[in-house]
């Protein structure tokens, strides 16, 4: 590990020896140089050196697809907080709307007792494992089935796949522009 250690502080010496002052125009040799020093700073701390895995990020400095992605992924974050606003309304109409139907309903689990309780298995079944849940309440009510399917219908499929075309879409933008 401390071998691994000092080849990147020679590696950022260098650096900064060839470029100067320079190094600090590029924010990716920056975020190399940060993990260098961070990693020297906190070599001692025994409970921070288990962050030391997070030198595996200067790899994205030199993977140059990895590169872009994380260009990418940086660009379309307005548009990812859009979604992330519209999946909250989601949940919050879904587990008002659980609580009002199934708080009273005798289940095995605390689901929709409460609207706290109700947005952790709002959280759960949009992790696609909603079907437990879902087959103890069609057990009291036949109809329920209905809006457990909307629920994921909305959440699990359409969000996902908004989530999904905006960062296709980043990627692509990110390639055209590479090779222009």
């Amino acid at each position: 590990d401390r071998g691994f250690l000092v080849i990147f502080t020679l590696e950022c010496a260098m650096q900064l020896y060839y470029l100067g002052v320079a190094l600090f125009q590029d924010g990716w040799l920056v975020f190399d140089l940060a993990i260098v020093i961070l990693s020297w700073s906190f070599e001692s701390l025994q409970i921070v050196r288990a962050f030391r895995i997070f030198r595996a990020f200067r790899l994205i400095t030199r993977v140059k697809p990895l590169r872009d992605l994380v260009l990418a992924v940086g660009a379309v974050l307005p548009r990812m907080y859009a979604i992330a606003a519209l999946l909250m309304i989601i949940f919050y109409v879904f587990a008002v709307l659980f609580t009002e139907l199934f708080s009273e309903l005798p289940l095995s689990e605390n689901y929709f007792r409460t609207l706290d309780a109700s947005l952790f298995t709002c959280m759960e079944m949009m992790t696609l494992e909603w079907a437990d849940i879902a087959r103890e309440v069609i057990e009291y009510y036949t109809w329920a089935w209905a809006p457990f399917t909307a629920f994921i219908a909305i959440s699990g499929f359409i969000v996902f796949n908004l989530i999904v075309a905006v960062v296709v879409e980043a990627v692509a933008v990110t390639e055209q522009t590479v090779r222009a």
